[in-house]
């Protein structure tokens, strides 16, 4: 048995059948992302004033027990602490992660 020719009908078909399933999986990945977005940044633990970001010193005092608790053999530089911290965002202090929200979004404006 031979495999038919393709046609112009079946290569647009197959394509188009690709296309809607791409559109379909991009439609319904965007939808969960935004909803785990929209469960956004947590209530802040203190006042603070939104128009300065955190300071360093002030970062790294809110930060330090969490970096030395999940993430002692980080070499730091290239924003690898940033990075450990971000993968255990959900084991962080509310200190902590309150200051990184801060900063977080003063920095996107």
């Amino acid at each position: 048995m031979t495999t038919p020719e393709p046609t112009l009908w079946t290569t647009f078909r197959d394509f188009s059948a690709v296309v809607v399933f791409a559109v379909v999986g991009a439609t319904a990945l965007f939808a969960l992302v935004e909803r785990a977005h929209a469960g956004g940044t947590p209530p802040p633990a203190y006042e603070y004033d939104d128009d300065y970001p955190p300071t360093v010193r002030e970062a790294w005092s809110a930060c330090a027990p969490d970096v030395r608790r999940f993430c002692p053999n980080v070499l730091p530089g290239g924003g690898r602490i940033v990075s450990c911290l971000a993968g255990n965002k959900d084991r962080l202090t509310l200190r902590c992660r309150d200051t990184l929200v801060r900063a977080w979004a003063y920095y996107r404006r």
